[in-house]
Order: C-alpha cells, then sequence, then structure tokens
C-alpha cells in the first residue's frame, strides 16, 4: 500500500507537470506573445500552421489539434485547442496579425436563416443504427432488460425498476451521442442524430474552412468542423461505413472545403 500510494502522487505530480507544460497561460499583444515567463516577439515567427494534427506529449505522445508556431531560432511552440476555450480566438488574432499583416478584427458570428435551412435540399449520410455495432449495443442491452422485466414471474419491486430505467436512460444517452449524421446542401451543412430528433445544428458552407474525419481511442469515427474564425466541434458519428465517410468527403471537397482524412 505505501507503493501504490507513493506512485499514485508521483502519478498526480507528473500529470501536474505536463498539464503546465502542454497549456502554459498566454498573452497576446499587437508585437509580444508570452508563454507563462516566456516573451518572444511575433516577428521572430517565421512560419504559423494554425490547424492539423500535433503531438501532445504525456505518458505517450498522442495527436491532437494544435496550431503550432516556429520562431526564427527554430524553437517551436504549440498551442492546443483543447486546453484552452479561447483558442479559437489566439488562432484568428494569429492569423489577422502574424499572417495577413493586419490589425486584429473581433470575428462576428454570421447570422443562420432557420427558415432557409428548413426550406433547402439536402443529400444525406448515415447509417442504419440498427445494424451498427454502437446500435446493437444500445437497443440489445436494453431490449435485455425489458425481457427480464415483462418476463419476471415475481412481482416486480420498485428500486429493481428504478434501476433498470435509470442505467437503460443513461446507456440510451451514452450512446444515442456517438450516432450522429450529416446532411449537405449547397447552403448549409447539417448535424442530426438518429435519436435525439430535436438535435439540429447548421453550418453555412461558406463559412467552412477544414473538415477533419478523426478517431480517438475505442471511440467510433468523429467528425470535426473547423470554421474560418477557427472554432471547431468534433461530432461523433458511429453508424456511418466508411463507405459513408468517402462519399462524404468528395460532397465536401466539390465545394472545395478540405478535407482532413485521419481514419477511413
Amino acid at each position: 500500500m505505501p507503493i501504490f500510494g507513493i506512485a499514485c502522487y508521483a502519478f498526480a505530480g507528473y500529470s501536474l507537470y505536463r498539464y503546465i507544460k502542454n497549456s502554459p497561460k498566454i498573452t497576446l499583444d499587437t508585437d509580444f506573445i508570452t508563454f507563462n515567463n516566456q516573451t518572444y516577439s511575433l516577428a521572430d515567427i517565421k512560419k504559423v500552421t494554425l490547424t492539423g494534427k500535433r503531438p501532445f506529449k504525456y505518458a505517450i505522445n498522442f495527436p491532437m489539434e494544435a496550431a503550432t508556431l516556429t520562431f526564427n531560432n527554430n524553437e517551436i511552440k504549440y498551442i492546443f485547442d483543447d486546453m484552452y476555450s479561447n483558442s479559437w480566438e489566439i488562432k484568428s488574432f494569429l492569423k489577422q496579425v502574424v499572417i495577413d499583416k493586419k490589425d486584429f478584427v473581433e470575428a462576428i458570428n454570421s447570422t443562420i436563416d432557420k427558415d432557409a435551412v428548413a426550406s433547402d435540399f439536402y443529400e444525406t449520410f448515415k447509417g442504419n443504427q440498427f445494424t451498427s455495432f454502437r446500435g446493437i449495443s444500445l437497443w440489445g442491452l436494453i431490449g435485455f432488460f425489458v425481457y427480464l422485466v415483462i418476463n419476471n414471474k415475481r412481482p416486480a419491486q420498485i428500486g429493481g425498476l428504478f434501476f433498470v430505467l435509470g442505467f437503460s436512460l443513461f446507456w440510451f444517452i451514452a450512446f444515442s451521442y456517438q450516432m450522429h449524421y450529416f446532411q449537405v446542401s449547397d447552403n448549409y451543412f447539417l448535424i442530426r442524430n438518429h435519436n435525439f430528433l430535436w438535435k439540429k445544428k447548421a453550418y453555412k458552407i461558406a463559412d467552412i474552412k477544414e473538415i477533419v474525419f478523426e478517431t480517438q481511442g475505442k471511440m467510433p469515427n468523429y467528425l470535426r468542423i473547423i470554421t474560418k474564425d477557427f472554432r471547431n466541434k468534433l461530432y461523433p458519428a458511429g453508424t456511418l461505413s466508411d463507405k459513408n465517410w468517402l462519399a462524404l468527403k468528395d460532397k465536401l471537397e466539390s465545394y472545395k472545403i478540405t478535407v482532413r482524412n485521419e481514419c477511413v
């Protein structure tokens, strides 16, 4: 037990160290950028790459979406998207001030006309949830619980029913979250969900900078949308087959949208 306790403290200390190294406090102004207590002149930045996977150093290195700054002395700094709630603002600043050599102007969110979204014609890219691994896992377990309750000869206990209902609800939400699908028109890109029927997120085709197909561990394939102001969002889509993904890639590229295929 003492050895186990020491190992836990060591791992916690290492995790804190890696967090500080991977996500320093960043301060920007018109002339300088500061990472914790290290200050660099913006004029000394040789190259800026605003999107792409970079190695996130932890117990092992695993790729994460990040901006990459290369300085004249060949020192490299990464700004990992998931480590900063305003990473898109940092990237917008670097794009305007460092790359375009302009004054920084805050991005204004474009409005979406709901009536125009509803009336447009879409091509749909989705799979069948009942034949996919996630769908079988979802409805198979819920169906098994329902079967046990219906065929139980003894009177059902209130506590048991609450457990079954609670676990089934948790299971439904967890697996339904992994079942997004997509619709594309000449004007909009829609995010829909097989089971959350009310969910509909719309992006203007003209506002999309890049699409990434990626995966994380044992999770299903994800679609990451990166807009031109560098906001990004992940959507797991566990029902789409490789054929669906590749067809979606061709469709998006027909609108001159860059698609990074990292998993299919």
